[in-house]
C-alpha cells in the first residue's frame, strides 16, 4: 500500500478524528482531576497514575481506532465489514460532534482559568511584593532546623471547624518553638499561605526554612482524625507522617505527639514539658473565642468575650483563656461604638490568673508590662514584667514588639528589637507599622516611609493610618502628597493632630486655625501633643506651660517620646529645656544585651 492510500486509508477509518477526540477529552479530565484531588487533598503521585494511564492508553486507542468498527451488530475488525455495511461515515459524524462539544469544554475551561489568572494576578503581584520587601529588612536567619508549621486544613463534614484545625496547628507551634535547638517561625507567617496556591518547597524557600509541618483536621462530633506531615523542602519529600483517629478526649495527646515526632526527625532533644491541658470543651470554646476576636469587628469582641467567658466557666485552669480574656477586654472595645466593652478592674485580675496559672508564660508577663505602662503608669513594675517576658522567651516576636513600648528603651534599641522580630515574623505587618514609627523618632523618615509602606503593601487602611502616613510625607517635604494623604482620614483626632502639624511643617499662613483646632477638643487629654507643636514653632513659653500640664498629668509621651522627638528639636539647646529634661524621672532601663 502506498504512502497516500495509507494515509487517505487513516482517514476513512477516523484515526485521526479519533486521535484528537482522545486528547481533547484526557485535557479534560486531566483539568477535572486536578480540581477534585487537590479539593480532597489527594496525594500528587495519584495525578500521575492518572496522567501516565492516559499516556500508555493513547496508542491503544490509535491501535483500535484502525483496526475496529462500531457496528450495529456490535464491535468487529474492520477489514470484515464490507464496504456497503461500513459506519465509518456515521463514526466520522459522531467524532465532529464530539470534537466540537470537546473544544466547547475546553474553550470554557481555558476562560475561567484565564479570568481567575487575571483576577489573581494583581493580589500575586502584591504578595510577591510583600513577600520580597518584608524580609529586606532583615532576612531571616538561616538555621538547618528550622520549621514552619502551616495551618492544618479543615476537613470537617460542614467545612466549619477552621478556628480548631487552626488551634492544634498553633498549639504545636508554641509548643516547638520553646525549643531552643529549634528555629521555628512565628504564626503569622506561618499562617501566611493559608489558602493559598503554593508548593511546600515555594513556601519554604520564602520563608527561609529547611522543613514544612503540614496536616489536617475532620472533626465530627466527638471523634477526630488529625493527619500531620513533616516535609524537607529541599526536596520535597515526607521525612515523616501520621494519621491519627481518636476522640476529642486525646487532643493534647495527639498535639504532644506530633510535637515530639517533629522533634525527633529534626535530631533535636525533647522538651521535658508537654503541651498544657484543659476541658476539651473548655478548650474548644477557647479556640472559638480566639478566632472570633482575630477577626477584629465590633460584633466579633462582643462575641469573643462570650465565648471566652464561658470557656472559663467550664475550666478556670487554662491559663490562656484568662489572658485572651485581659486582651479582649484591653483591646476589643476599640471595635465598638462605647466603652461598654473595656473596664480595667478586670483587666489585672485575668493577668494575674493566667501568671498564677502557668508561671512560665512570656507573653502574659508582657501584656502585665503593657498595662502597667499605659493604664497605670507604673514604670518600675512595667520593667519587671517586661524583663522577666524576655527572660522567659526572648524569641517571641509578639513579646519583642511589646517590650518596645517600654518607654526608656532608645530608638536605636527599639529598631534592633524590631527587626529581631520581623526576623522571626517577617510577614507580621504590625512589625512594620511599630519600625516605621521608631525610625521617625531616629530621624530616618525615608525609612520611616519604607516601613510604613510595607507595612501597608499586605494591610488594609484602618484609622489614623492616613494621617500617619500624611505625618512622614510632610517630614519629607512632600506637601502635595501629604495632602492628598489627610484628606482621606476619617479619624477625627488623627486628622486634626497632623493636618496642624502639616500646616507647621509648612508654615501655613492659617496654621494657627488647625492647631486651635486641634486644641480645642484634644488639648486637655493629650497636652504632650499640644507642647509638640508650641515647641515646633520654637515658641518656648507656651510649650513649657503645655510641657508641664504632660508632666503633671503623667502623660505617657513625656517618657515615650520627649527625649528624642523630632518636634521638641527647636527647645532642645535651651537651658530650661535641660532643667526640664532633669525632672523627668525616667525609669530603669531594660537589659537589652541579647540585641547588641
Amino acid at each position: 500500500m502506498s504512502f497516500k492510500n495509507y494515509y487517505n486509508e487513516l482517514k476513512r477509518r477516523n484515526v485521526f478524528k479519533g486521535a484528537l477526540a482522545y486528547i481533547l477529552f484526557s485535557w479534560i479530565l486531566i483539568q477535572v482531576f486536578s480540581i477534585l484531588l487537590s479539593t480532597f487533598e489527594a496525594p500528587s503521585y495519584i495525578m500521575k497514575i492518572i496522567v501516565v494511564l492516559l499516556l500508555v492508553s493513547f496508542p491503544v486507542w490509535i491501535i483500535f481506532s484502525w483496526v475496529y468498527e462500531i457496528t450495529p451488530e456490535g464491535i468487529k475488525k474492520t477489514k470484515n465489514v464490507h464496504p456497503e455495511y461500513s459506519t465509518v461515515n456515521k463514526t466520522n459524524n459522531r467524532l465532529n460532534y464530539i470534537i466540537i462539544g470537546a473544544l466547547m469544554i475546553a474553550i470554557i475551561l481555558l476562560g475561567v482559568n484565564a479570568y481567575a489568572t487575571y483576577n489573581t494576578n494583581g493580589a500575586s503581584l502584591k504578595e510577591t511584593q510583600f513577600l520580597e520587601q518584608a524580609t529586606s529588612i532583615s532576612k531571616p536567619e538561616y538555621v538547618v532546623k528550622s520549621v514552619a508549621v502551616l495551618a492544618f486544613s479543615d476537613m470537617s463534614p460542614k467545612n466549619d471547624q477552621e478556628y480548631f484545625s487552626d488551634g492544634i496547628s498553633e498549639e504545636i507551634l508554641n509548643y516547638l518553638a520553646k525549643n531552643p535547638e529549634l528555629k521555628v517561625l512565628s504564626r503569622t507567617s506561618s499562617f501566611y499561605f493559608k489558602g493559598k496556591e503554593a508548593t511546600t518547597t515555594e513556601i519554604g524557600e520564602k520563608l527561609n526554612v529547611n522543613y514544612i509541618l503540614e496536616g489536617s483536621v475532620r472533626k465530627a462530633g466527638e471523634v477526630l482524625r488529625i493527619t500531620a506531615q513533616l516535609i524537607n523542602v529541599k526536596d520535597g519529600l515526607h521525612l515523616w507522617s501520621e494519621t491519627y483517629d481518636r476522640k476529642m478526649n486525646d487532643i493534647f495527646a495527639i498535639q504532644d505527639e506530633i510535637a515530639q515526632e517533629v522533634t525527633k526527625n529534626l535530631e533535636a532533644n525533647l522538651l521535658n514539658e508537654k503541651i498544657k491541658e484543659a476541658n476539651t470543651e473548655a478548650y474548644t470554646k477557647y479556640l472559638e473565642a480566639k478566632n472570633v476576636y482575630e477577626r477584629y469587628t465590633k460584633e466579633g469582641n462582643v462575641n469573643a468575650l462570650r465565648l471566652v467567658k464561658e470557656s472559663i466557666a467550664i475550666d478556670a485552669s487554662y491559663a490562656p483563656a484568662w489572658l485572651l480574656q485581659a486582651k479582649i477586654i484591653r483591646y476589643g472595645y476599640g471595635y465598638i461604638n462605647s466603652k461598654e466593652l473595656f473596664d480595667k478592674d478586670k483587666i489585672m485580675p485575668a493577668l494575674q490568673i493566667a501568671l498564677k496559672l502557668d508561671s512560665s508564660y512570656a507573653i502574659a508577663y508582657a501584656y502585665m508590662g503593657d498595662y502597667y505602662v499605659s493604664l497605670e503608669t507604673d514604670y518600675v513594675k512595667a520593667r519587671q514584667n517586661y524583663q522577666q517576658a524576655l527572660t522567659l522567651d526572648s524569641e517571641n516576636a509578639e513579646v519583642l514588639r511589646r517590650v518596645s513600648n517600654y518607654p526608656t528603651i532608645s530608638q536605636e534599641d527599639r529598631i534592633k528589637l524590631l527587626k529581631k522580630a520581623i526576623q522571626i515574623d517577617p510577614l507580621d505587618e504590625l512589625n512594620f507599622l511599630r519600625l516605621s514609627s521608631f525610625y521617625i523618632y531616629s530621624r530616618e523618615y525615608k525609612k520611616a516611609l519604607e516601613a510604613m509602606d510595607k507595612y501597608l503593601l499586605f494591610s488594609n487602611y484602618v484609622p489614623s493610618d492616613h494621617a500617619y502616613r500624611a505625618e512622614i510625607l510632610a517630614l519629607l517635604g512632600q506637601q502635595e502628597e501629604a495632602m492628598v494623604e489627610i484628606e482621606q482620614e476619617t479619624d477625627d483626632i488623627s486628622k486634626r493632630y497632623t493636618r496642624a502639624l502639616i500646616a507647621l511643617i509648612f508654615k501655613e499662613k492659617d496654621s494657627e486655625k488647625y492647631v486651635n483646632s486641634y486644641k480645642e477638643k484634644f488639648a486637655s487629654e493629650y497636652p504632650y501633643t499640644v507642647a509638640q507643636m508650641y515647641a515646633y514653632q520654637n515658641k518656648k513659653d507656651s510649650a513649657y506651660v503645655w510641657l508641664q500640664k504632660a508632666f503633671d498629668k503623667k502623660d505617657i509621651n513625656i517618657l515615650a517620646q520627649f527625649r528624642e522627638d523630632p518636634y521638641m528639636d527647636p527647645l532642645r539647646e535651651d537651658a530650661q529645656f535641660k532643667k526640664f529634661m532633669s525632672k523627668v524621672d525616667f525609669p530603669e532601663p531594660l537589659e537589652l544585651n541579647f540585641i547588641n
